[in-house]
């Protein structure tokens, strides 16, 4: 028997809607890259490979949407982790249109975590919680 879900909380909500437009967004932007790699001759791998890479971080996050909506951890320590590892450096470097698309990763995985969404995880995937310990005690 299947087993149902609590409700989702308005930011994990919010945060799958974040991740699905910039996937989206990703995809345009490979697709740009790509193309425009095809129409010129100057610097081809380049745009041809940062291209792919987009495509295929995009792919990754739509895949990831379906278990982060029940409430898999392993999706949501994913997608933080694409979004602190591309975010942040765009962010930094301070790419235009890509600073937008950064912004929003680092927005989603801040969504992910709060505690709204932090107790949903709790409730789908319960994790027993730890008493502190000094290193070495049992």
């Amino acid at each position: 028997m299947a087993r149902t879900l609590p409700p989702r909380p308005f930011t994990l909500r919010a945060a799958l809607a974040v991740w699905l437009v910039i996937a989206v967004l990703l995809l345009v932007a490979a697709a740009t890259f790509i193309s425009s790699a095809a129409l010129q001759n100057l610097d081809r791998a380049g745009s041809i490979g940062l291209g792919s890479l987009f495509g295929v971080v995009a792919i990754l996050q739509l895949v990831l949407l379906l278990p982060l909506r029940r409430g898999r951890r392993s999706a949501r320590e994913m997608l933080s982790t694409i979004g602190i590892l591309l975010g942040v450096p765009i962010l930094v470097r301070g790419t235009p249109g890509l600073s937008l698309i950064a912004g929003a990763m680092l927005l989603a995985v801040l969504l992910m975590w709060l505690p709204q969404s932090s107790d949903y995880f709790q409730l789908t995937q319960p994790k027993a919680k730890r008493k502190f310990r000094l290193p070495g005690s049992r």
